[in-house]
């Protein structure tokens, strides 16, 4: 999530009473539903290359208004990041043969549909 700080966790080296916390992140918490309006999970995929994934290392996402732990995301390994320079490269070059006023019309979609979720997506600078 953009502008949050990251703090890596080493899931086998949690504590149980650290582990059982786990279970208080803001995204399970009812008061803060609409993280989920925007289909977070406890645990995230990190990765889109054409499907979501990532096999690297689990961060927590924390709230720099109250510093709890809002989710978990994967991160890619190198293996992912290779795969997704890979497809990246190839979508680029389907992208580029596609005219402009196509493109254009697909750039107008993806902020229409951001506007649809305006709301929600303000609620990403939540405070306690």
């Amino acid at each position: 999530m953009l502008g949050l700080r990251h703090a890596a966790v080493s899931l086998p080296l949690l504590p149980l009473r650290a582990a059982a916390a786990m279970s208080t992140l803001l995204v399970s918490q009812p008061r803060y539903g609409w993280l989920r309006e925007l289909g977070l999970q406890e645990e995230n995929p990190g990765v889109y290359n054409g499907r979501w994934g990532g096999s690297g290392q689990v961060v927590t996402t924390y709230c720099p208004a109250n510093n709890e732990p809002i989710a978990s995301v994967r991160q890619a390994s190198l293996e992912d990041y290779e795969e997704t320079v890979k497809k990246a490269k190839e979508a680029w070059k389907v992208w580029a043969d596609i005219p402009a006023p196509k493109r254009g019309e697909i750039v107008r979609q993806i902020g229409d549909a951001l506007r649809q979720k305006i709301k929600v997506l303000g609620s990403l600078g939540f405070e306690n």
